[in-house]
């Protein structure tokens, strides 16, 4: 039995390639306050994610959005970024990115179906067509095509159909959930926890403090942290300037092997397993470079050294005292509490607290258990812990 009113024709969409007709488009979005959207992109060896398609639906039409041809999208980031319409995405966080990547503008009032699911008791991130199924009476979508190239041109008939259908069945789901979430009392969650995921998505931490969120470092002591502070910020900076994934540039386990190790010479690089070829080739002399530099400063410019978290006194009580207080809202709020916070959301918020200096945390951003909706129903809990 479906839930919801089913789409008569999931391929009945137009499909659009001039500026004109994605500027009506967008007009009958607006005037409708709500559209739903869905990007298909490949990120397989870049840094940034390549758009290759979007997809969306409106006032009843579904598109599909070629923005390989000469197209003009300005009109649909303007959308996008409009606080008084909603972007209806599913899952939606590599989306977000992607838009502001594109666009430099943030989506402004965002709908995550996956996050509405969870907290109106459907089930906890789940995937797209697992709440087609659930929603549309056992629709089972095709994601066969899901490893499409979308770069490539001509796209096929059976590939448009396929990104099509993911827009018209997220604006077949949207009212059902909205008025779920309403029912549920957890519509206001459900939209920050959504702008929450456009926070995360679009900030950046300043490169001098990378260092901090790489695993293991608390392995090394404050002359190896000093290395391994310029190492993170400049792989940062090559992976992005090269537009490459981090890990092409070197994994977390190379960096802080490099960080412990610090060879002085390109030869001296073939001893570090696990380095690329083409980082070592191309880029060795820069990276000898950036280590002795950072082990010339001076002592006193050293980072402050990091303990293992789980080995810090009272972490164990700290973290019953925080569960307990997850349990107690999830309980409120009839939701699984692993959307009240996560084991990494819970270490997150003490190692911001307790491993953090103050001037750090002033240039970083707040921990999730620190902020909105989250704080205002553990605050009890957490308040005594920082």
């Amino acid at each position: 039995m479906s839930l919801i009113d089913v789409p008569k024709s999931v391929l009945d969409y137009q499909l659009i390639d001039t500026t004109d007709a994605l500027q009506d488009f967008c007009e009958s979005a607006r005037s409708a306050g709500w559209f739903a959207i869905d990007s298909e992109f490949v990120r397989q060896r870049t840094y940034y994610a390549k758009l290759g398609l979007l997809q969306v639906h409106a006032a009843g039409t579904t598109a599909v959005i070629d923005p390989l041809v000469k197209l003009n999208l300005a009109s649909l980031w303007q959308l996008i970024a409009d606080p008084a319409v909603t972007s209806v995405l599913h899952a939606g966080g590599e989306d977000i990115e992607l838009f502001y990547n594109q666009s430099g503008n943030a989506p402004q009032r965002i709908f995550d179906t996956q996050i509405a699911a969870g907290f109106c008791g459907l089930g906890s991130a789940m995937g797209y067509a697992k709440l087609v199924e659930q929603l549309c009476g056992g629709v089972e979508l095709d994601k066969s095509l899901s490893r499409t190239d979308w770069l490539r041109r001509p796209l096929t008939p059976q590939q448009l159909d396929y990104a099509a259908a993911d827009a018209s069945y997220l604006s077949a789901m949207y009212p059902y959930l909205l008025r779920l979430c309403e029912d549920k009392d957890v519509l206001d969650i459900v939209l920050a926890e959504s702008r929450l995921q456009v926070e995360k998505r679009t900030q950046e931490i300043a490169p001098d403090l990378l260092y901090l969120f790489i695993g293991n470092a608390w392995q090394l002591n404050p002359q190896q942290l000093a290395v391994l502070q310029r190492l993170t910020a400049w792989r940062q900076r090559k992976a992005q300037s090269r537009d490459m994934p981090i890990g092409f540039v070197f994994k977390d386990g190379v960096l802080l092997e490099l960080a412990r190790r610090q060879p002085s010479s390109e030869k001296q690089l073939h001893g570090i397993d696990g380095l690329p070829p083409l980082t070592r080739k191309y880029s060795g002399a820069e990276l000898i470079e950036v280590i002795q530099d950072s082990r010339q400063r001076p002592q006193s410019d050293y980072p402050a050294p990091l303990q293992r978290l789980d080995d810090m006194p009272g972490y164990k009580d700290a973290v019953k005292t925080i569960k307990q207080g997850i349990q107690r809202v999830a309980t409120e709020l009839d939701v699984d509490p692993v959307l009240i916070a996560s084991r990494k959301q819970i270490n997150d918020f003490l190692n911001f607290h307790w491993q953090f200096s103050s001037h750090q945390q002033q240039r970083l951003p707040q921990p999730d258990l620190k902020q909105g909706w989250r704080w205002r129903l553990l605050e009890a809990e957490l308040s005594g812990l920082i």
